[in-house]
C-alpha cells in the first residue's frame, strides 16, 4: 500500500460534495434498502468527476494493492473508505477524503466491511516500511513483526488492513512475484509503469544491502 498524497477536491466537490452526502442521507433515511447510485449533473456523474484527481493521486494504480485497476476489469474502480452503506458514514458519502481509486479485487475483498484500526494511504504519517514487511522469495505480505513488541496496536491496523482488502490472497502473492519477474527483464525501467511498486523497489533494496 504505498504512500500517496492527496490533491485538492475537484471543484464539483468542493462545491457540493457535502449537499450530495446529504441527499444519500435523507435517501437512506427514507429507505434503508435504498441503492447508491452516483449524482448526476449535466450528464456527468460525481464518480466521472472524481476519477481523473484520484488516479492522479495513485499514479493510476489501485490505493491498495498497487495493481492497475483495468487489469482487474474493474466497472466501478471508486472506493468509499468508509462504507456508505453504514449510517454512520452516509454524510461522508461524498467526502473528497473518503474516496480512493481502487481495483475491483480489492473492492470485493472489502466489500462494506470497516474497522476504526484500518489504515489510510494518504495518512500524513502513513510509511509503508513502519507497518508492512514482505517475503520476497514468495511475495507474501505481513505486518511489520517488530511491531508487535514494541507497538500492538499499530501491528493490529497492518493486520486488519491486510485482512479486510485481500492484500496477501494467494492471486495478490502470484502477481507480485510475476511483477518482480518483469522488471527484472525490463531493460527500460519506469518503476510507475509498473504494478506493485512497493515489492519491486523493496526487493532492489536487498540487492544493494
Amino acid at each position: 500500500m504505498r504512500k500517496q498524497t492527496r490533491p485538492e477536491a475537484p471543484q464539483d466537490f468542493a462545491l457540493h460534495s457535502t449537499k450530495w452526502s446529504q441527499q444519500w442521507a435523507d435517501l437512506r433515511a427514507k429507505n434503508p434498502a435504498a441503492a447508491f447510485n452516483w449524482y448526476e449533473s449535466g450528464g456527468r456523474s460525481a464518480r466521472d468527476m472524481a476519477l481523473p484527481t484520484l488516479k492522479q493521486m495513485t499514479q493510476d494504480h489501485c490505493a491498495f494493492c498497487d495493481v492497475f485497476p483495468f487489469d482487474d476489469s474493474s466497472n466501478e474502480p471508486v472506493e468509499h473508505f468508509k462504507p456508505k452503506s453504514l449510517p454512520e458514514f452516509y454524510h461522508e458519502a461524498y467526502a473528497w477524503e473518503n474516496l480512493f481509486y481502487c481495483c475491483g479485487f480489492c473492492q470485493k475483498s472489502k466489500k462494506e466491511q470497516w474497522n476504526p484500526r484500518l489504515l489510510r494511504p494518504d495518512a500524513p504519517d502513513y510509511d509503508f516500511q513502519h507497518y508492512f514487511r514482505f517475503t520476497y522469495s514468495t511475495g507474501k505480505i505481513a505486518p511489520n513483526p517488530v511491531l508487535k513488541m514494541i507497538d500492538p496496536d499499530a501491528w493490529e491496523c497492518a493486520r486488519v488492513t491486510i485482512d479486510l482488502y485481500g492484500l496477501d490472497k494467494p492471486v495478490k502473492r502470484r502477481r507480485r512475484m510475476k511483477a518482480l519477474r518483469d522488471w527484472t527483464n525490463l531493460k527500460n525501467r519506469v518503476i510507475d509503469h509498473r504494478p506493485y511498486r512497493d515489492f519491486i523497489e523493496g526487493d532492489s533494496l536487498l540487492e544493494k544491502s
